[in-house]
């Protein structure tokens, strides 16, 4: 979201009884598997010898070897690489990195979700909303949160290739993804906001050499953050208040040269934080670097600059690092966050300096199964939003801690159960209570108890003429 103007598998073996499952279920949560969670820059170049094509549903691949017992092998969700192409940490956390493996290769991909939801929370706001949550915003009712459906072109591997990628989206989140879409040129503008894009979820063109550097032009997945808006694949249902706070896209230039197999470094010259439309006249800029030994571990850090209010010197500049790594094999996932962010705001009395900060762990770990699954996901996090810059209310340190089952019924069925806990230091509380859900008006709950249980139909088919 866009706080300024500002993304499984399996129960036991089928020869299994229903009872031995239930049994299971009560008695025995033990690690063991790999699945969906943040943002790929870069394809590891070989794939580990025991991984397996994640989308091929029914492929008899042979099992781990023994000296490699934690390589990836549980089949991703459908459009997992789809979904995740251009974030290395998501890719990994997905169990997608195989995908560009596969024996046959197919440029061509069409596919998409459904994401349905029904949302509790204890403090029962009258407006329905999750305050400042764009991927899961309403809450006390059944909600058909988003729905997506997407073309794209991968680009044929060794080969100077074109690249191409339309998402559509409709739903609750698309709309909260884009209200602050701004409109540059006051009452007299025209043709710009969220009423324009809000149905847009990726929009871009470019190539990528044999080399493997890669151009491209238009709304691309941001890579900031562990996780993306596209719920179905990530470890836990809801996103956590660092990705929130970030931009989930970007829009504009995006370079990206592989350096070797391992390293790869990346230029963005983009319109601001999370605007389809420029609000100042000119850009602002980032840089990144990603470490991708395995399909397994991703590291990378992000370094964005530039002016994103009417005052374009470097003096009003917002600066924000951010650092992460996913490890992910098939028994178990962790990866972690830290995040530094500051912006001067020039046009107010004093010119104060604004700062917030964020660090976030993320945990995932196989319950049961391998072709069904039964997924458990833990994340503590921390945001400490100092001057309000962020989610709007100063001396703000925002606590959360959730725990997320996710049972994969089928290749294209996934059932989440998960809680919720956030706790707002405020003064005046920041969740809405009640009739309590005016801005300005606090006082506001400083405690929230979430439950969510989500059901996602995820799709995806690959076409074109194939490669091996």
């Amino acid at each position: 979201m866009n706080a300024t103007p500002s993304p499984l598998s399996s129960f036991p073996r089928r020869g299994f009884a229903r009872a031995s499952f239930v049994a299971a279920l009560v008695l025995a949560p033990q690690v063991a598997a790999a699945s969906p969670f943040a943002r790929i820059v870069q394809a590891p170049a070989e794939t580990e010898p025991s991984a397996v094509p994640p989308t091929a549903a029914t492929s008899s691949a042979p099992a781990p070897a023994p000296d490699d017992a934690d390589a990836i092998s549980t089949r991703a969700l459908p459009g997992a690489a789809a979904a995740t192409h251009g974030d290395a940490s998501a890719t990994v956390a997905s169990g997608a990195a195989a995908d560009a493996e596969a024996e046959v290769f197919r440029p061509w991909e069409v596919g998409g979700f459904v994401d349905a939801n029904y949302v509790y929370n204890n403090n029962l706001p009258d407006n329905h909303v999750n305050r400042l949550r764009s991927a899961v915003p309403r809450t006390g009712e059944f909600s058909l949160n988003l729905v997506v459906a997407y073309i794209r072109r991968d680009a044929v591997p060794g080969q100077f290739s074109p690249t191409f990628e339309l998402a559509l989206q409709a739903g609750p989140a698309a709309d909260a993804l884009m209200y602050y879409e701004p409109e540059p040129g006051g009452d007299a503008s025209r043709f710009a906001g969220k009423e324009v894009f809000k149905h847009i979820g990726r929009a871009n063109v470019g190539f990528k050499t044999k080399r493997g550097t890669e151009l491209s032009v238009g709304m691309h997945l941001s890579p900031v953050g562990i996780g993306i808006h596209w719920t179905p694949f990530n470890w836990n249902y809801s996103v956590s208040w660092e990705l929130d706070g970030v931009p989930y896209y970007l829009a504009g230039l995006k370079v990206v040269h592989p350096i070797n197999d391992r390293h790869g470094l990346q230029l963005w010259v983009v319109n601001g934080w999370q605007t389809l439309a420029d609000t100042n006249k000119a850009p602002s800029l980032m840089l990144g670097y990603t470490y991708t030994p395995s399909a397994r571990f991703n590291l990378a850090e992000f370094a964005y600059f530039g002016p994103d209010q009417a005052d374009i010197r470097m003096a009003a500049w917002r600066m924000y690092s951010d650092t992460q790594f996913t490890y992910n094999v098939d028994r178990f996932g962790v990866g972690g966050l830290f995040d530094v962010g500051g912006e001067r705001l020039t046009d107010q009395s004093g010119r104060p300096m604004t700062m917030w900060m964020t660090a976030a762990l993320f945990t995932r770990w196989r319950v049961l199964g391998k072709q069904r699954t039964w997924d458990m996901a833990a994340r503590p996090e921390l945001y400490w939003d100092r001057d309000g810059r962020i989610y709007g209310v100063a001396d703000n340190v925002l606590l959360g801690a959730t725990y997320t089952n996710a049972v994969r019924l089928t290749e294209n069925l996934l059932l989440r159960l998960e809680y919720r806990y956030d706790r707002s230091s405020a003064p005046g509380g920041y969740f809405y209570r009640g009739a309590a859900i005016d801005d300005t008006r606090p006082p506001f709950a400083r405690d929230q108890h979430t439950l969510f249980f989500a059901v996602a139909g995820v799709f995806a088919h690959r076409f074109g003429p194939g490669r091996k």
